[in-house]
């Protein structure tokens, strides 16, 4: 609507600036829309707009003012009388991507079920918001204030021209906002939240794969040659609904800093995060030298029976956090002693240091120039600030057990305030001058020799060169010195849960808070791999400075640019079938889901699957999946009914691989002289001669007649193979075709062939 500075009419003024939409891709863009089933060829015909029948118009909401209106029209198709809304997900996905960007929504946030619509800046803002805090309410207090700031802006602009022209014409009051000029506001925290829920599992887009599959396989991609620690977090429980019955999430991440694994587990026992664990170590990039843990060496047989030499080590942040815990907080020298024992326990590299010292005395790490002197750096040392400004540019390697126990003992005399032995070992330290209380508690010393005696399992597994990357200097930065990336991952870990713990709010359902802590989880990798990326290689002839990172700031070259690796795929796809080359060749492919999952979906789908399996003597997972004969052949037998459930016909019993196969198809249609190029994974299942199924049949049978005389199987069945039947001819030509079953649900199904076909909860076609 254009401007109206030469009327005072109020009622003109509040319809200033509104932006009026007509969704009609045929008279807009000349584009004939095609049916959005796929078992239909037709063409949508324009039927009519909701304006024309009702006298409505349908809200897009945004951040920058008062809400789009739209005229929508009602697609019908004339082969299959099916009706649907030019604005809805199934039109817009169908559509050439210069017409779909004309409507300002994203394709997988146009729910059909909704009665508004988020604009696609507005979606891009919230699912950051979301994701950060799972705060509903600021996102619908955000639209409603833009609504409200623009009315005020509107009554402002309307008195200035009312002023203007004073004497020459009368004023008319302005229309109220409620109910005038707002009739419809904004959706609430609730139906934001289940927008945001809908949408991430919407596969309504150019690549078809929703972001909550997206996020797990992203999660499945990730990788170590190096080294991995694992934990238990207890604060995400709360964001989940009590019934799901978890007590922690057991998680996993990379020397990186990468998540590898996240699930939701009944208790700490082993036995309810094994096969986690080991779904994880079957990923054919996931190969560790070294583990970190804060229980090592407990349960250690059993980490060694799932990753055969293996080594395990302390995690440093646990080793100094027994000590610091007990600790009273409030003295004076707590500070002074958690830098001690840090001391005690690395020591950073000289060189490093010397490089440091230097940078901070000439003043290049100072915004402003300023040069510190002696004293000051000797203050930052004694508080945390050197450490948490610093650490970054220095490498700190591990002491030896002898010298980490020694070193522990001095530190200890330095700060106690009695000693049993004040000829050789005198006391050094000092009561609290305001509490007139000593630094250590009762059960600091315990806790100081259980830490000596498990130093023997703190020390780094590899080299100093191996423990760190490097990050050399970005080439417009002022002080050029080298960032330090260790390769320890307990730390990040740790700070890792601290952010955990903020990815929902608290009781949320599963679905949202899955889907929050897998796009929080991804994100973070995601981020995480972009700052590895600028890592120098390993020979020095190679580190040649970047010119792109010159282009870039220092301070915004390690924030991730971009979430979604599907949609820069796309996008290269598009240039490269107009012959430009790829604008994002840095775009990671999605692996193939392997069937892990995350969260509480390993509680409700995986873990029922596993009711019956037994666990090994350390607690490892013996399933079929997780024991090393799983490419054991499984056998189905299943009989389909014919179509007048008269007669049956069997098929035949076919061998099944478990260690299935993928091949990748690319089906291409024309559609308004637009090639929409869809890949979807299907799996396929080689075909067994005849001889090799009965010698697997007969071994199945074996195999169950030692179990029921007592005998102990040898690995656990994915499925228990279904009676045999006898076979009963049938004419019918579809009948007479060889079907064979993914799983042992889809077997059953096929007996009768009613319904959707259901699938195990870990087959790889559900």
């Amino acid at each position: 609507m254009p401007p109206c500075h030469q009327h005072n009419n109020p009622h003109c003024h509040s319809t200033s600036g509104a932006k009026l939409l007509c969704v009609d891709w045929e008279r807009m863009f000349n584009v004939q829309v095609p049916c959005p089933d796929a078992n239909c060829t037709g063409a949508l015909k324009t039927d009519r707009t909701n304006f024309s029948k009702n006298q409505t118009l349908f809200p897009t909401f945004g951040l920058d003012g008062s809400p789009c209106w739209c005229i929508v029209v009602v697609l019908v198709c004339p082969c299959c009388r099916r009706r649907f809304s030019s604005n809805e997900a199934d039109v817009l996905v169908n559509l050439p991507e210069h017409a779909a960007s004309a409507c300002p929504v994203e394709t997988t946030c146009a729910l059909p079920s909704c009665s508004c619509h988020l604009s696609r800046n507005a979606a891009e803002v919230f699912s950051t918001i979301v994701v950060t805090c799972g705060n509903g309410e600021l996102c619908s207090k955000l639209l409603f204030n833009a609504i409200n700031r623009d009315c005020i802006q509107r009554l402002k602009v309307h008195c200035s021209v009312a002023k203007q022209k004073k004497g020459t014409t009368t004023t008319m009051p302005y229309p109220e906002k409620d109910g005038t000029v707002v009739k419809q506001c904004p959706p609430l925290g609730d139906s934001i939240r289940d927008m945001h829920d809908a949408a991430a599992t919407s596969q309504k887009n150019a690549w078809c794969v929703s972001d909550h599959d997206r996020h797990i396989r992203e999660i499945q991609s990730v990788g170590t040659t190096s080294i991995f620690c694992q934990d238990h977090a207890f604060q995400v429980i709360k964001n989940h609904m009590k019934g799901v019955r978890a007590k922690a999430v057991w998680d996993t991440a990379t020397g990186t800093g990468e998540i590898a694994s996240a699930v939701l587990a009944p208790s700490t026992e082993t036995e309810d995060f094994a096969h986690a664990a080991q779904q994880s170590m079957k990923r054919g990039h996931f190969k560790p030298k070294a583990k970190c843990s804060d229980t090592w060496p407990s349960k250690k047989e059993c980490w060694e029976s799932m990753c055969p030499g293996i080594e395990g080590r302390l995690g440093l942040f646990h080793f100094q956090k027994r000590i610091v815990s007990t600790l009273k907080k409030n003295h004076i020298d707590c500070t002074v002693a958690v830098t001690d024992l840090l001391a005690s326990l690395c020591v950073c590299c000289s060189e490093d240091c010397e490089q440091l010292l230097a940078a901070l005395k000439n003043g290049s790490l100072s915004r402003s120039g300023k040069k510190h002197s002696l004293e000051e750096i000797s203050d930052m040392k004694r508080s945390s600030v050197f450490r948490d400004r610093y650490s970054k540019c220095l490498r700190k390697q591990l002491h030896q057990p002898e010298t980490t126990n020694q070193m522990l003992d001095d530190r200890f005399c330095k700060h106690n305030v009695t000693s049993s032995d004040p000829t050789n070992k005198p006391a050094q330290g000092r009561l609290d001058p305001d509490w007139l209380e000593p630094l250590f508690a009762s059960d600091t010393k315990p806790a100081i020799e259980n830490c000596k005696e498990k130093a023997c399992h703190l020390s780094d597994p590899l080299s100093l060169e191996d423990m760190h990357d490097k990050i050399l200097p970005n080439p417009n930065s002022t002080h050029q010195l080298t960032e330090f990336l260790s390769l320890r991952g307990e730390s990040k870990l740790e700070a890792f849960h601290d952010r955990f713990a903020h990815f929902a709010n608290c009781g949320m359902r599963n679905s949202l808070a899955d889907n929050l802590n897998l796009a929080g989880t991804a994100r973070h990798n995601l981020a995480t791999r972009h700052k590895r990326s600028l890592v120098s290689a390993k020979n020095p002839m190679e580190n040649t400075p970047s010119p792109q990172r010159k282009k870039l700031p220092a301070a915004w070259e390690k924030v991730a640019p971009h979430f979604s690796h599907s949609e820069l795929w796309c996008v290269n796809n598009m240039a490269a079938a107009v012959g430009c080359l790829p604008p994002f060749p840095m775009a990671e492919a999605l692996p193939d889901d392997n069937g892990e999952r995350f969260f509480s979906e390993h509680m409700t789908i995986t873990v029922p699957s596993l009711k019956g399996i037994w666990h090994g003597e350390f607690g490892e997972c013996l399933c079929a999946l997780c024991s090393k004969m799983s490419t054991k052949p499984v056998l189905f037998t299943t009989t389909i009914a014919s179509p007048k459930k008269t007669k049956s016909t069997t098929i035949n019993t076919t061998t099944i691989d478990h260690e299935m196969t993928t091949t990748t198809t690319t089906t291409t249609s024309l559609v308004n002289n637009v090639n929409i190029d869809v890949s979807r994974q299907q799996a396929s299942w080689p075909q067994q001669p005849a001889s090799s199924v009965a010698n697997a049949l007969n071994a199945a049978n074996n195999m169950a007649m030692h179990a029921a005389l007592g005998g102990a199987p040898c690995c656990t069945p994915i499925a228990p193979p279904i009676p045999m039947q006898h076979q009963i001819p049938c004419c019918h030509n579809m009948m007479q075709q060889q079907i064979v079953p993914c799983c042992n649900k889809c077997a059953q199904w096929l007996t009768k062939r009613q319904g959707r076909p259901p699938h195990h909860p870990l087959c790889p076609r559900r």
